[in-house]
């Protein structure tokens, strides 16, 4: 087995094509991956598990307040899409490209 720090073998790796597309995007440039606004903060996180916007019945806004997500699927739901906030981790199988209009949002 190869010594996995070595770079040569980081940049040689063979991906399925499947699996190429969840392989090099990241969670930050998904549609999902919105800010959600509570009274004091906003923070990051991944709303895909949440029905009504990965089944496209409502748009999925840039920034998403937070009672919108309790009113959906309860304090479980809102804690299982803050447990998704890194915007470097690597996409999940439902990753969809942002819209130029949803990209950047003002955080205060």
């Amino acid at each position: 087995m190869a010594d996995k720090r070595n770079v040569l073998w980081e940049k040689h790796r063979m991906y399925l094509p499947e699996m190429r597309k969840r392989a090099v995007h990241r969670c930050k440039d998904c549609k999902f991956f919105v800010a959600i606004k509570g009274k004091a903060e906003t923070k990051n996180g991944c709303i895909v598990h949440v029905k009504a916007y990965s089944s496209m019945e409502k748009p999925v806004p840039a920034l998403l307040p937070i009672m919108d997500i309790i009113k959906r699927v309860g304090l479980e739901g809102l804690e299982q899409a803050l447990k998704h906030s890194d915007p470097d981790a690597q996409s999940c199988g439902k990753y969809e490209l942002k819209a130029d209009g949803q990209r950047k949002v003002d955080r205060n």
